[in-house]
């Protein structure tokens, strides 16, 4: 936000032919409070932003801050909290409160930053109206102001305005930088008129307008921004326009020399996002945290996970590495600081995962569940957490999916995709791969999503028929598992189920191992998945 601020003078001294005159002003109060508030990222449905108070007045105590949100804004991502804060509205909504913990003063001159966010419908304009307590923040006018001059009646609206959408970019889309985006829209006029004009604009300053079909704009140089909103105005031969806005438009930073780089879905290929970019095929290995090393915060990995063992991978070969967490380490972690806990062992999962991207290793981050409260809790905080790095991939399997002929085959893949009450009847998780991807999305996460079908992941035989959407990201590829006693563990099963899936959307093994009772099944299953192009990783 950029704070107005006034003159804090009651008077100024002005030189009139050299003797010193006094020009009284207005009498003005002073002012209690000011909150600096900037949006840090923003997509096509919500924002994250850092919000500052400074207390300029007497000290506070069991103080609270009142501010007035947009129409459709909705508080419900909370990044950034110094312990016992609050920021929510509930059922006083439009009107939200940012609370500390019972008994905190606020001194004068004391200042306290939060970063918070959530959802926005049709605009996502910054808070109005800062009260700490009574007092108004931002606020430093005469005791007297003037009166608003009224505003003219709104023109009535065209009858028959022009139709126009943007096929580029899409919602949530991102670019390497320096960002080349290609903006193009089609326009229709209605009967007895013609388009004669497109105007392309970034949150309302013009770039280029094009008279002739088709209508387009490649816009170039664009710096790293944390997400943008792209708009095409038609305009028709009656004066009537018509506008169509595409939001959440990124262009990502340069990744650093050696860094693992962002990845997006292109047709059935993953790519990589940069100036060159280049299909990009995992071949890498799995590393888990084990359960029962969560105990008072520690974490405890199956394997070495410091900085010479990434290094020794990266001299392997290795590009990717699946890193498995456990939603039981995370929310069911004893004691009476469990917060604690649970930060400090996603803290512990972002040191390595940072350790893998710097080293040139993309991390597929996995949640093992335990119920169905703690993957639901640990996306979110996982999307807030690492939702802003794109050359991280989520893999959202449930692996609780029995196999196809266990129960009814479509209502194991319905609760797979949908959930639905009868999965509970039927004993199958209510927790779907759509409401993973759809709480991703929500948190501002528009990275690559991997998908396994039934029987541990092992089943894909109608995941196409099934297949995730992803309205906002369109981001989501398909995964697999497979070991030695696996239902689909042969070449012949391989071809009838895989192949049909590779050929429409990208496929990744996210594992593939073996008992010590077949010790050459992963090579083989490595062969073969290399010899067809799928990328593949190995315990």
């Amino acid at each position: 936000m950029r704070r107005r601020i006034f003159a804090l003078a009651a008077a100024i001294a002005v030189v009139v032919a050299g003797t010193l005159a006094m020009v009284l002003r207005p009498a003005y109060a002073a002012m209690a409070c000011t909150v600096d508030y900037k949006i840090t990222r923003e997509w096509s449905n919500g924002w994250m932003a850092e919000m500052k108070l400074t207390n300029l007045g007497a000290p506070v105590t069991d103080w609270r801050l009142r501010f007035r949100l947009g129409s459709g804004q909705i508080v419900s991502l909370l990044d950034s909290l110094p312990p016992g804060y609050f920021v929510g509205s509930g059922e006083l909504y439009p009107l939200a409160f940012l609370t500390p913990s019972r008994g905190s003063t606020l001194a004068t001159g004391g200042s306290v930053t939060v970063r918070f966010g959530g959802a926005y419908t049709s605009a996502n304009p910054e808070p109005i109206e800062y009260f700490l307590g009574a007092q108004p923040c931002n606020v430093d006018l005469p005791s007297s102001s003037p009166p608003r001059p009224s505003s003219p009646p709104a023109p009535s609206p065209d009858p028959a305005p022009p139709s126009v959408a943007l096929t580029s970019p899409l919602p949530n889309d991102f670019f390497a930088a320096p960002g080349t985006i290609p903006i193009r829209a089609e326009a229709t006029a209605t009967p007895g008129r013609r388009i004669e004009r497109v105007e392309f604009r970034e949150r309302g300053t013009l770039l280029a307008v094009d008279t002739t079909a088709p209508y387009a704009f490649d816009w170039r140089g664009v710096p790293p921004n944390s997400g943008t909103r792209v708009t095409a105005t038609a305009y028709d031969s009656a004066g009537a326009s018509a506008t169509a806005e595409v939001r959440g438009v990124r262009v990502l930073k340069p990744s650093a020399p050696g860094a693992a780089p962002p990845l997006k879905v292109s047709g059935d290929r993953i790519v990589t996002v940069e100036r060159a970019s280049r299909e990009y095929r995992p071949r890498g290995i799995v590393r888990s945290t084990v359960e029962t090393g969560c105990v008072a915060g520690a974490v405890t990995w199956d394997g070495p996970v410091d900085d010479a063992s990434v290094r020794a991978l990266r001299s392997r070969g290795v590009n990717a590495v699946r890193v498995v967490l456990n939603d039981a380490c995370w929310i069911y972690t004893p004691g009476p600081t469990y917060h604690e806990y649970r930060t400090a062992y996603l803290d512990e999962a972002a040191a390595y995962i940072t350790r893998l991207t710097r080293a040139g290793i993309t991390p597929i981050v996995s949640v093992r569940p335990s119920d169905i409260l703690g993957p639901r809790g640990l996306w979110g905080s996982a999307a807030q957490r690492f939702g802003e790095d794109s050359a991280v991939v989520f893999d959202v399997t449930h692996y609780g999916f029995p196999a196809a002929g266990t129960v009814d085959p479509a209502a194991a893949w319905t609760c797979w995709q949908d959930g639905g009450p009868a999965c509970f009847d039927n004993g199958l998780p209510n927790f779907r791969v759509q409401e993973q991807i759809r709480l991703l999305r929500l948190h501002g996460s528009f990275n690559l999503v991997l998908a396994a079908g039934l029987d541990g992941g092992n089943d894909l035989s109608r995941w196409l028929e099934f297949r995730p959407a992803d309205p906002d990201g369109r981001n989501v590829a398909a995964a697999w598992r497979v070991d030695n006693r696996s239902a689909c563990a042969t070449p012949a099963c391989w071809r009838s189920t895989l192949l049909p899936v590779a050929a429409e959307v990208p496929l990744v093994a996210t594992e593939v191992t073996a008992d010590a009772s077949a010790p050459g099944f992963v090579p083989r299953t490595v062969a073969w998945l290399s010899a067809h192009d799928i990328g593949h990783l190995r315990r």
